[in-house]
């Protein structure tokens, strides 16, 4: 711990050299001495004080005055004032003005001024303490309520959670009641199989039904517990399977308007749920025809690098702020407002997990969103 520092004024040299003298004997105690109000008051604003030693009689001014001025700005200031012990009027303006436990009287006697100056600095060490342990408690505080905030809020999205997964479950039933009607499209073949545009057009019926099968029951399982489900996956030619993808797209109205723009760099092959990475790819580019007008372009891309193979679906729409680019994925949370469920990017998420692989996204307002999809490739199968 640092000296405490002591400053001294007294209009007489004689006392001022005396006191400084006794108070220098003091090996944790820095004195400094001073002949006027002005210079001690100076001196206190360029380097404050511990202790203030003042004769209650100043060359222009009172000691007194003196102390009060700097103790406005330290309420936790030591002082002491010093009168004479032939001057009653000094020293009785003293006492009724600071009280008999912080006059001294000159000539200094050692056992009279030593243990009122021991026992205010002994005061100011624990004002310090006490304003440092009061700093700690309220830093403790402030983080136990920040943590009871967040758990607060986190049981708050657990309970909104389980009862939207309630509902969720109960929709995802009847959509897969009325799903089995889409079956009938496999009769409908069989019939027309003398007519090739129709036999296209119930296979992909027949795709559409198998892909909306199987995303019914990624929402049922995305709002039960979470988990790390497993599923099938084979070796594929990605580009295959993207190409697939887009080609269930092609006769949707809105992806009609926009100018789909693919770069294939080479044929990856990779261990795939076709059906599960189809569902993604169909996601990142109907995401990305709600961000754009018609007539804007979107670029599919495969490539492979070192860490894997990437696919990436950039779009140069509207953007997304760095607040809603860090909400992407959790549960329920959509820019669509009626439009969105909120599960779109989360299932993603969770489909290229389940791969191996990462989805991530980087986006700014009014420039475009670009997402990306790293999965590992098969060994030797970068082609």
């Amino acid at each position: 711990m640092p000296p405490w520092r002591v400053y001294v004024v007294d209009g007489d040299p004689l006392a001022t050299r005396s006191l400084t003298t006794l108070l220098g004997q003091e090996a944790d105690i820095e004195t400094a001495a001073f002949s006027s109000a002005a210079e001690l008051r100076a001196a206190a604003q360029a380097r404050p004080p511990d202790a203030v030693i003042a004769e209650v009689t100043l060359p222009g001014g009172s000691g007194i005055d003196l102390i009060d001025a700097v103790s406005a700005a330290d309420p936790d200031l030591v002082s002491l004032v010093v009168t004479s012990a032939s001057d009653p009027d000094a020293t009785g303006q003293a006492l009724s003005r600071v009280g008999p436990l912080r006059v001294v009287h000159k000539p200094f006697k050692p056992h009279e001024l030593l243990p009122r100056l021991r026992a205010g600095l002994e005061r100011r060490a624990l004002a310090r303490a006490l304003a440092a342990a009061r700093g700690a408690l309220e830093h403790q505080h402030d983080s136990l309520r920040a943590e009871l905030a967040t758990a607060t809020e986190r049981l708050v999205e657990a309970e909104h959670f389980a009862a939207v997964a309630r509902v969720l479950t109960g929709i995802a039933h009847e959509i897969t009641s009325q799903l089995a009607l889409v079956g009938y499209a496999e009769a409908i073949r069989s019939r027309v199989a003398d007519d090739p545009e129709l036999v296209d057009l119930c296979d992909i019926i027949v795709s559409a039904h198998k892909r909306l099968c199987a995303m019914v029951d990624q929402v049922r399982d995305f709002v039960t517990e979470p988990h790390k489900a497993s599923f099938p996956r084979e070796p594929a030619d990605v580009v295959a399977v993207v190409d697939e993808a887009l080609g269930i797209l092609r006769y949707d109205r809105d992806v009609r308007t926009r100018n789909l723009v693919k770069s294939y760099r080479g044929r990856p092959l990779a261990k795939l749920h076709r059906e599960k990475f189809a569902q993604v790819v169909i996601n990142l580019v109907s995401n990305a025809v709600l961000a754009t007008r018609p007539g804007d372009t979107i670029e599919v891309e495969l490539d492979t690098d070192e860490g894997g193979m990437v696919l990436t679906v950039s779009d140069r729409g509207v953007g997304m702020s760095p607040e809603v680019l860090a909400r992407l994925g959790q549960p329920f949370f959509t820019t669509r407002g009626d439009r969105g469920s909120g599960l779109g990017v989360g299932i993603c998420m969770q489909i290229v997990e389940e791969h191996g692989g990462s989805l991530t996204y980087t986006s700014k307002e009014g420039v475009g969103t670009r997402a990306r999809v790293r999965l590992p490739l098969l060994e030797g199968g970068a082609a």
